[in-house]
């Protein structure tokens, strides 16, 4: 790491300790979050850090690998996105908390070339958070209009109507679910064709849930 990152991440620690919110590091400290530090500061008020700094390869690494909450918030607003597909995998890997997950699908994995591709392979992993992050990015595809083709359709409507048959987490399952209604609620063509597949595979679990 450099001189200049390493002072650049020492001011971005200062704004952090200016913006602290005790409240919100507690009750996440007491959610299970377990950080080296967390400062518990709001996204938008990050968001408005992060348009202070450049947008640098090595200076989002060099805060990815700090163990501090907003640190690994601000490396996916300052990796440029030329270099999203050098880290991604490597980011997913490293990812312990689904917040953290969160952003880095919107940030980074969304706009992926062939991110709805890659979308798929994670979700249907057996790795929770590879799987969370998986389902989280097509949410974000699915959302801002891509629209799938059929094959996909149907791989869609299965690896959802499996999460929601299985004991896997509830935050997941959330997940999953919220990415499906992104894609339906706009064409009642595809509801109708996935209580179909359901019927028809027996699939009574997710149609509870719709």
């Amino acid at each position: 790491m450099t001189e200049n990152i390493q002072e650049t991440i020492r001011e971005i620690k200062k704004d952090f300790r200016l913006s602290m919110n005790g409240v919100v590091s507690t009750l996440q400290h007491r959610q299970g979050l377990q950080y080296k530090i967390n400062f518990g500061i709001e996204i938008p008020r990050l968001k408005s850090i992060a348009e202070k700094y450049p947008q640098e390869k090595e200076l989002a690494k060099a805060l990815w690998k700090e163990d501090i909450r907003e640190c690994k918030i601000l490396a996916t607003y300052l990796l440029p996105e030329e270099e999203y597909s050098s880290v991604a995998e490597e980011w997913i890997a490293e990812t312990r908390y689904t917040e953290i997950a969160d952003r880095l699908a919107m940030q980074v994995l969304s706009k992926l070339p062939d991110a709805c591709g890659k979308a798929f392979r994670w979700a249907s992993q057996n790795e929770y958070i590879t799987a969370y992050c998986g389902f989280m990015t097509l949410s974000h595809l699915l959302r801002n209009g891509y629209s799938l083709n059929e094959e996909e359709e149907l791989q869609l409507f299965g690896m959802v109507a499996g999460i929601a048959e299985t004991e896997k987490g509830a935050m997941l399952k959330r997940c999953a679910l919220n990415a499906l209604l992104h894609y339906i609620e706009t064409d009642t063509d595809r509801e109708e064709r996935l209580r179909r597949t359901l019927v028809e595979n027996g699939s009574t679990g997710l149609l509870g849930m719709l």
